[in-house]
């Protein structure tokens, strides 16, 4: 049975929830390519039949993300296909088109429609924190036998793996926000959530990335900021639960950074460098001044959309054969496919922080909670891409897999409040994230109360919480009368 009640699509809905499911399992996996394809097509083919069965009328109807999301998406695909036109490697851009544009596309159909409903969003969530805790507790086990992120089965590298973290980090806030969103509750809840945040520092470590703590940070920070600010009223009740936390983490970050930042100057320059004039003399700092005066060629069209366009000219130039690319994604853009697609990448961007921002400022606090998720999101994507390009393969996916979730979640609930009419929920000014409340139907919002009530009497196990949220969602609207 589907979210809203509608037997008829139901199955089909389940089948495309456990396939997105397995696409967001196999997406930090390298040497996977075939099975990431595989399921990829099987969940697209399933979001398409849930879309045709909506359009008649056959199952509940997917709400359109709205032409300030659709408008730039469609514009930054269609021109760059166009700079196939101009291309410095046709073959090249014809290819990249196939890899990056085209299953990007689907991985955002799959997971805008699979998230339905609480319970999809909340399986979602867990299946990235599941994969979190075996790619870092991997990274950990090979740590011992040499290099724990060699690109194969297991990862795909370092730059990418210390991306994937950034990615899941804000993921990790359902583990510590009540229901029905959140798993907050019981205190194995509390413990595995300490735990996987120090497996992700501790492997965040063996990477030696400096800007993988600069993101963090960013995370951190526009979380906490986000959060007191909506739910001060529960901040200034209790400051030190709140802060303390973070305080600890944001110092912990710190340290684990200048730690990083002094073991990069003691390997990779001579002795007696400091951390200062390691980033004084960072290749980077030449390869932007190379890429900008390649930029001033083709301001407007750029060289050809593909990451690695000018592989050879870079490498050749430089003489360094890591430098493949521009190492900052808004750069890489400029130089793939000019300023009108950069331009058109920052409103797409624009436009997709602006919704969470919307969300944020919701009545629903269940919506406000995802709004500080998705903005933290893009706060240490876009940080940890300043200094490198990963909006490509298994991360570029895995980023909008998360928005299409999130906002496939968040839109629902913002119609579903407008059906409802205006009066159907609202809060008080600060009111604590502990009182979270779907706004649904009567039947609906009845069934969470209930739900919310055996989480606080019996502190259920997550299995239970989400039987329960289906059975919440799955509850026929004269139930209660």
């Amino acid at each position: 049975m589907s979210s809203n009640g509608r037997p008829e699509d139901g199955r089909l809905r389940q089948a495309l929830l456990g396939a997105a499911v397995v696409c967001l399992a196999v997406l930090p996996l390298g040497g996977v390519a075939a099975l990431r394809s595989v399921s990829l097509a099987t969940a697209t083919v399933l979001a398409l039949a849930v879309l045709a069965a909506a359009r008649g009328r056959r199952a509940a109807p997917v709400p359109s993300p709205g032409a300030a999301i659709l408008v730039p998406l469609a514009l930054w695909a269609l021109w760059a296909s166009s700079s196939l036109l101009w291309s410095h490697a046709p073959a090249y851009t014809l290819r990249e088109l196939r890899a990056e544009f085209a299953w990007s596309l689907a991985t955002m159909v799959v997971f805008y429609v699979a998230a339905d409903g609480v319970f999809a969003l909340r399986t979602l969530a867990l299946t990235v924190l599941a994969g979190l805790a075996l790619m870092t507790g991997l990274a950990l086990v090979l740590a011992p036998f040499g290099d724990p992120f060699a690109a194969g089965i297991w990862h795909g590298g370092v730059g990418a793996y210390a991306t994937y973290l950034v990615l899941a980090a804000p993921v990790l806030v359902v583990l510590v926000a009540p229901p029905p969103v959140g798993f907050r509750g019981p205190t194995t809840v509390l413990v595995a959530a300490v735990l996987l945040c120090g497996l992700l520092l501790a492997a965040a470590r063996l990477t030696d990335n400096r800007m993988v703590w600069i993101a963090l940070a960013a995370i951190g920070a526009t979380a906490t900021v986000l959060a007191g600010l909506r739910w001060r009223a529960a901040v200034l009740r209790a400051p030190v639960r709140w802060l303390g936390p973070v305080a600890v983490l944001l110092v912990a970050l710190g340290v684990l950074f200048a730690d990083a930042a002094r073991e990069k100057a003691r390997v990779h320059f001579p002795p007696d460098t400091t951390v200062v004039e390691t980033i004084e003399r960072d290749p980077r700092l030449p390869l932007w001044s190379h890429t900008a005066a390649l930029i001033s060629e083709r301001p407007w069209t750029g060289y050809g959309f593909g990451k690695e366009m000018l592989r050879q000219e870079l490498r050749g130039s430089l003489g360094d054969p890591t430098l493949s690319h521009a190492h900052n994604v808004f750069i890489s853009q400029w130089l793939q496919t000019g300023v009108v697609g950069l331009a058109l990448l920052i409103a797409l961007l624009a436009a997709i922080g602006w919704r969470y921002v919307r969300f944020y400022r919701s009545a629903n606090d269940a919506l406000a909670l995802l709004g500080v998720v998705g903005l933290s999101l893009l706060a240490g994507f876009i940080v940890k891409n300043l200094t490198d390009d990963f909006l490509v393969r298994s991360n570029g996916r895995l980023f909008w897999a998360l928005n299409a979730a999130i906002l496939g979640w968040g839109i629902r609930q913002e119609r579903a409040r407008v059906n409802c009419g205006a009066g159907t929920g609202t809060r008080a000014a600060g009111r604590p994230v502990g009182e979270i409340e779907e706004q649904q139907p009567l039947a609906a919002r009845t069934s969470f109360r209930r739900v919310r009530a055996a989480f606080a009497r019996r502190r259920l196990p997550i299995a239970r919480q989400l039987q329960a949220a289906r059975a919440a969602e799955e509850r026929p609207a004269d139930a209660h009368g």
